[in-house]
């Protein structure tokens, strides 16, 4: 079947908060101290807690086998991407009109140091993990991994995710947490991380934790290699469905509904489909997938 067009038009009209624009200015230092803040004030009082009532604190030991898990994934990612980059250039599998090209360097610094990624990821995994925040069954660091409770866990953090990401696509004031996301119109790797400290809450923290408390729930119990598992495949699959290219396994992952760096270069083209990160299902059950074969307009590429 040939492409449908899609007019990029009739998106940016709907909303005048997308614009294809980054903001000079995201908070600055004030950002940073109110966030920093925050997380002292979380450590202070989830601190009282555990003194006052006597709760022993657990072994960090199961908190970086997770963290650990999560940059070795990012070695693996980034050395995949560098030799696409680097010695493939022009002659991959793009998704958009022109290739985006970067400072690898810029852009490995900026990873690490914004105050939206590392820096609000690293603080909720350590605090939910140190002040006994998590279900018991979490902290069990002998059990053996199951794919059926790693799946769970994306399966239910997705559909939290797709209602979050679609009220914020349909609610103005609440798209305002969004929309510097939304400033890279035609999304490279680094770019999955980059946004705002609200839309990191909204969309990441929020979303992480209520997966945690759902499945706890429904008696579903969740160990220590789950978990890791599950956040190391989150962490590191997040990144690549903002590549500029498409990957090997991507027709068989969209056979079977898995979200692809194509699916999300749709959302981020066309605005209002495929709010879903990981699955197209929920997209698919609530009418709001678009597959990339139906899109033969993609914004061009502009240097932010």
């Amino acid at each position: 079947a040939q492409p449908v067009e899609v007019s990029t038009k009739d998106s940016l009209s709907r909303k005048k908060a997308y614009k294809p624009t980054r903001k000079s200015k995201k908070g600055g230092m004030m950002q940073w101290a109110n966030l920093i803040s925050i997380e002292l004030g979380l450590v202070y009082f989830l601190y009282q807690r555990m003194e006052s009532q006597q709760i022993p604190f657990p072994d960090w030991w199961g908190l970086w086998l997770g963290i650990r898990g999560v940059l070795y994934g990012h070695v693996v990612v980034f050395t995949y991407h560098f030799i696409r980059k680097s010695y493939l250039y022009g002659t991959e599998s793009n998704i958009q009109q022109k290739e985006p090209n970067f400072s690898w360097s810029r852009e490995l610094i900026g990873h690490a140091t914004r105050a939206e990624a590392f820096f609000m990821l690293v603080p909720y995994l350590s605090i939910t993990w140190l002040f006994k925040l998590m279900p018991e069954s979490y902290y069990d660091l002998e059990a053996p991994v199951s794919v059926l409770n790693v799946f769970l866990q994306f399966a239910v953090y997705d559909l939290i995710t797709y209602i979050i990401h679609r009220v914020q696509h349909q609610v103005e004031t609440v798209y305002r947490t969004h929309k510097d996301h939304h400033v890279f119109i035609n999304p490279h790797l680094f770019n999955a991380y980059s946004g705002s400290v609200q839309d990191t809450t909204l969309l990441i923290l929020i979303p992480l934790y209520l997966t945690v408390l759902v499945l706890h729930l429904v008696g579903v119990n969740i160990h220590q290699k789950d978990y890791a598992w599950f956040g190391c495949t989150y962490a590191n699959y997040f990144m690549l469905i903002h590549s500029e290219y498409s990957n090997p396994w991507d027709d068989i992952f969209e056979a079977i509904g898995i979200g692809t760096a194509r699916d999300h270069n749709v959302h981020h083209s066309q605005l209002k489909f495929n709010y879903g990160h990981f699955f197209m299902w929920w997209d698919q059950i609530f009418g709001t997938y678009l597959s990339h074969t139906k899109v033969s307009i993609y914004r061009t590429y502009k240097a932010a």
